[in-house]
């Protein structure tokens, strides 16, 4: 399955207005005036989905209310040209609950929030055994869904539990009447008479398997869904290709990033929906733009687990300019 090349958005004036405007906002992350400051961080990625992790001690160190202000530190720091760059935030944080070793908040790139990112979790895992906050082989995160348990092998291989598949309509959610499971439902994108299986893994999915479209028309179709009033909380497309009952291959469109290297939920969700459609095995290898995991959906307690690596790409600093006063941050 072939990848759509994706295009230059705009033109010169276009680029350059937001440019300013994004280092006119970039000096409103910091509250109160304080000056110049800067902000440890390590970039992380999974299979080319990459994230910015932050420990909360020392950002709220410099920016005391950094929980109000997620969206636009997620915004201004996933910036590829002019900050770090990331699909998305990872802020590591004390758990809230004794049975875990930490707890984390996840921000999409766009500054909107989501409950559950497989790859980033594995990420989260790789950071925290290596600063010696988690202690390997196993142990969990606090979620916002609850704990979820970690098998940490190497950064080769790290096992997450992303838990119980959400089949119910009203739960992904979808609009209209209540069903479940969604599967093979008709949807018209455009035009195109396609068949989606849905379900959440923490956050919502539209999975089509071998769609009646050319690979180029992907990113175009997966913005019409998404924008349909099917999905009132916006969903993530997956395009996917049942190769053999033991493998898939897949085009991500996520919520809040786009078209990105790799999902990980979106992998699980593949292989949750293949099932519902008698496409998949309950384990499988699910082949993603960056790279393959491992997915398995057990029979005995209905639960998820999926299987990859993590790694550092790099730690920094990013520098902290003062809040102007009345200023309500990146936008």
């Amino acid at each position: 399955m072939a990848l759509p090349q994706s295009a230059p958005v705009g033109g010169f004036g276009a680029g350059y207005g937001l440019l300013r405007r994004r280092q006119a906002a970039a000096a409103s992350v910091v509250a109160g005036g304080a000056p110049p400051a800067t902000l440890g961080f390590a970039k992380m990625q999974a299979l080319g989905n990459d994230f910015v992790v932050l420990d909360e001690c020392e950002l709220a160190a410099l920016v005391p209310d950094w929980r109000a202000r997620t969206a636009p530190l997620a915004r201004w720091l996933c910036d590829r040209h002019l900050a770090v760059g990331a699909d998305g935030l990872i802020v590591a944080c004390a758990p809230d609950r004794p049975d875990c070793a930490l707890g984390w908040v996840y921000v999409n790139g766009d500054g909107s929030a989501s409950d559950m990112c497989g790859n980033g979790l594995r990420c989260l895992a790789l950071w925290a055994v290596e600063r010696g906050l988690a202690r390997p082989p196993a142990f969990s995160i606090a979620a916002a869904g609850g704990p979820v348990a970690v098998q940490y092998l190497h950064k080769g291989q790290i096992t997450v539990d992303l838990g119980e598949p959400v089949l119910d309509s009203q739960r992904i959610p979808l609009a209209g009447a209540p069903r479940q499971p969604v599967v093979r439902e008709a949807i018209d994108a455009g035009g195109d008479e396609l068949a989606a299986t849905c379900l959440s893994m923490g956050n919502p999915h539209c999975v089509i398997f071998d769609p009646r479209l050319p690979p180029e028309r992907f990113a175009e179709t997966a913005k019409l869904i998404q924008a349909m009033a099917l999905f009132p909380q916006g969903v993530n497309v997956e395009f996917a290709l049942a190769e053999s009952r033991a493998q898939a291959r897949v085009y991500v469109w996520e919520r809040g990033c786009g078209a990105t290297l790799a999902c990980a939920s979106g992998a699980a969700a593949v292989l949750v929906a293949g099932v519902l459609e008698g496409r998949l095995e309950r384990a499988a290898r699910i082949e993603l733009p960056g790279g393959a995991l491992a997915v398995t959906w057990s029979q005995e307690d209905n639960r998820v687990r999926l299987s990859g690596p993590a790694e550092e790409s790099f730690r920094g600093e990013i520098p902290l300019a003062g809040l102007e006063p009345g200023k309500e941050g990146l936008r």
